[in-house]
């Protein structure tokens, strides 16, 4: 049971944050850049792309957890020589965990050039470090979050209000989420029972609780493959649809080394499209190369690739392209960072790198 936190820090005065995983052995994987020619165009260094020299060297990207199916597109970036095509020598996925450094404090203090977080994380990061904090949000692999509160289909809670009389199980770094989903469906909390549970769903599967607050595309997973029904209050459905996924750089790497982000983005958005057409493909990948240490389940991962799918690729990135944000989004993402109870700056997201790629390199929204 592997799962994925949308926060790592959390305000002082409350100490909440929304990791909702299982503790797990944290490793340091390095990935070469595979040598190989490609039928796509390589792109994001200019218009003649990068090259196979290493122009930009090997760098570091921290991850905001263990190697499951989410980072697949990263993977491809490596495996499918995406990176060293757009001039890396090697790019080197580092995993996160519960013991881990967690990836904004690695991208604020140095440790590489650009890392994949959560918008709420860089939220809580700005709480803890205020204004000089200097990380901004330069795209988004997840157009939809996965966060959902979810139930048993023998006795469902199909509407915010259907809480009410409930007991959701709630990990305590999941409290945040938890009141500020209550809070904008304007629901009282002291007419919904909160259990505090770990970090697994086991307590609904076990009719502990009525409902638990987790992801759709992990926790709720494991519900399903034990046999259950199960429920979904999604919270992009309910008052609450920021992004996920994001990948983050310092305001001074996005000065310094322009060129070299969006050859990392243009690496990422070629590994996303090579992973989102073959579900099956992405999650071996992910359970016997990257994660063959990790014991990963192949059926979990497989439903994890599926269903993350639609979150990740939808109407808006058709037309204008992967890790894009919409106006609106990023007006959501930084409502939902406000309702979570964080203030963070109103240039949060830096988005003119990704617009920069896609000017210089149009064949990428539909390779």
């Amino acid at each position: 049971m592997i799962f994925s936190p949308l926060a790592l820090f959390a305000p002082p005065e409350r100490e909440i944050t929304m990791n909702t995983k299982t503790t797990v052995t944290t490793t340091k994987l390095t990935a070469a850049a595979a040598v190989g020619a490609l039928a796509l165009t390589s792109c994001g260094n200019g218009d003649n792309g990068g090259d196979s020299d290493g122009d930009f060297g090997s760098v570091e990207v921290p991850l905001s957890w263990i190697m499951t199916a989410e980072f697949a597109g990263m993977y491809y970036g490596v495996d499918e020589g995406y990176y060293e095509e757009e001039g890396f020598e090697e790019v080197e996925l580092i995993t996160g965990g519960p013991a881990a450094t967690p990836s904004v404090t690695q991208i604020a203090t140095g440790t590489g050039l650009a890392g994949l977080s959560n918008p709420i994380d860089v939220g809580s990061f700005y709480d803890s470090e205020g204004d000089d904090a200097g990380v901004k949000v330069i795209g988004s692999v997840f157009q939809r979050n996965a966060f959902a509160i979810f139930s048993l289909g023998d006795n469902p809670a199909t509407e915010p209000e259907d809480l009410i009389g409930m007991s959701v199980g709630v990990a305590p770094n999941n409290e945040g989420v938890y009141y500020a989903f209550l809070d904008v469906n304007g629901i009282d909390p002291d007419d919904v029972e909160m259990v505090s549970t770990g970090g697994t769903a086991e307590p609904l599967s076990n009719g502990e609780v009525d409902a638990y607050i987790g992801y759709a595309t992990n926790q709720a997973i494991d519900v399903e493959l034990d046999g259950h029904d199960v429920e979904y209050l999604y919270f992009y459905e309910h008052g609450l649809p920021f992004a996920a996924g994001s990948i983050i750089a310092t305001e001074e790497t996005i000065e310094s080394s322009r060129e070299e982000l969006k050859a990392l983005l243009a690496g990422t958005i070629r590994g996303w499209h090579t992973a989102l057409e073959d579900h099956d493909d992405a999650a071996q990948v992910t359970v016997e190369d990257w994660a063959a240490d990790q014991g990963l389940d192949m059926e979990h991962q497989l439903l994890t690739a599926e269903r993350q799918a639609p979150l990740i690729s939808d109407e808006w990135t058709e037309e204008n392209g992967l890790l894009t944000m919409s106006d609106e989004l990023v007006a959501d993402t930084l409502e939902a960072i406000e309702v979570v109870g964080y203030d963070v700056p109103d240039d949060l997201f830096d988005l003119t790198l990704l617009e920069e790629v896609y000017e210089e390199n149009p064949d990428l929204i539909e390779p």
